[in-house]
């Protein structure tokens, strides 16, 4: 009995000495349960850490609402997804866009352009039987030549005296207000939004100017006009852009009419040219005909008043004269004679005199000097 009961004390023991291994090593595998959920929990935490560059801001949604809080440049805490979402936007970054859509596609070989059934798949075969460049038959294509204006391949607008221009555009815009941006539309789709919206003011632009004001010297004003209507229109829409700067690279008719239009701008710059020298002619010219002008005004002036002041000198003597003459007529006529003989009488070399009737003389001259 005393080895019976030896036995199953030493099984107790075992039992026991089994349980506490058991949970020794279920309280370590606990432990190290709570560890690594806490090593996760601060990864986790530490996820929400973003860096902002110096060139953007940044937005947090949560849970899909946008916070009306924008974030400067630096180090952002935002909570970890699926709670809160980062978005940075480049508010101090000029974003540039090359708009082509109204370019003439460049071509150098026949070979090099897509034949018109490769190219547009999706057009019926109706259109393409009708294509000018093309002729597309039942298994065969023709490239096109790359040669006139193709309305399918080479871009290009009107202007408003209906004339044909391939164009080619920059422009270079920021982001004012980052809400209106994010509000307005996906950054990926904002570049086709901002492509439209030019291509709409430039195209409203266009329809009311004439070809000889596109491609000759009203480019400026065009690029002024597409500028501002852009502007409003994306004011309108708010988008939260600000237009910097809208270039015009190139405007230039079809290559069918560019020698035309080559003599016209010659000739347009021929008469700009003279119109310059005539300004700068008149402009030397004007003072010194100003300054002749004067001068001669004032000359006559003072002849003038000169003439007036001996006119009415001798007209004053002529009066006082006759008053006179009026009074004793003979003594007058006798003393206007004898003063007519002393001016003249020093300037003759022969003096004849003849006695006349009533005692006067008659006097006749010769060889006056």
């Amino acid at each position: 009995m005393s080895g019976q009961g030896e036995f199953s004390a030493r099984r107790r023991a075992a039992r026991v000495s089994s349980g506490q291994a058991l949970f020794g090593a279920l309280a370590a595998t606990i432990k190290l349960l709570r560890w690594l959920l806490v090593g996760l929990m601060g990864i986790y935490l530490g996820s929400g850490f973003t860096r902002v560059a110096p060139n953007e801001d940044a937005l947090v949604y949560r849970f899909g609402r946008l916070q009306r809080t924008l974030h400067p440049p630096g180090i952002l805490f935002a909570l970890p997804a699926p709670i809160d979402r980062v978005v940075k936007i480049p508010t101090r970054t000029q974003h540039e866009l090359f708009l082509n859509a109204w370019a003439r596609e460049e071509t150098t070989a026949p070979a090099e352009t897509p034949p018109v059934a490769e190219a547009m798949p999706q057009m019926p075969a109706s259109l393409l039987a009708v294509l000018p460049s093309a002729n597309v038959g039942p298994g065969t294509t023709r490239a096109l030549t790359g040669r006139g204006l193709h309305p399918v391949f080479d871009g290009y607008t009107l202007t408003g005296d209906t004339n044909l221009v391939h164009a080619r555009f920059t422009l270079r815009y920021r982001i004012a207000d980052p809400f209106s941006y994010v509000s307005a539309a996906t950054p990926a789709n904002h570049p086709l939004l901002m492509e439209g919206l030019v291509f709409d003011a430039a195209t409203r632009a266009l329809a009311a100017s004439k070809i000889e004001d596109v491609v000759g010297g009203g480019m400026e004003s065009l690029r002024t006009r597409v500028r501002e209507l852009a502007q409003a229109r994306a004011d309108a829409l708010r988008l939260g852009v600000e237009l910097v700067a809208f270039e015009v690279n190139s405007i230039v008719p079809p290559q069918a009419t560019a020698a035309a239009f080559a003599d016209v701008t010659s000739a347009q710059v021929e008469a700009r040219t003279t119109l310059e020298q005539a300004r700068t002619s008149r402009a030397q010219m004007m003072p010194k005909a100003e300054s002749d002008a004067f001068r001669t005004r004032q000359l006559a002036i003072a002849e003038g008043k000169e003439l007036t002041l001996r006119a009415r000198g001798e007209a004053a003597s002529f009066r006082a004269l006759l008053a006179e003459h009026r009074a004793a007529p003979s003594l007058v006529e006798t003393r206007l004679r004898a003063e007519m003989l002393e001016q003249v009488l020093p300037r003759v070399k022969t003096k004849t005199l003849v006695p006349g009737e009533g005692g006067q003389l008659n006097i006749f001259l010769r060889e006056i000097k």
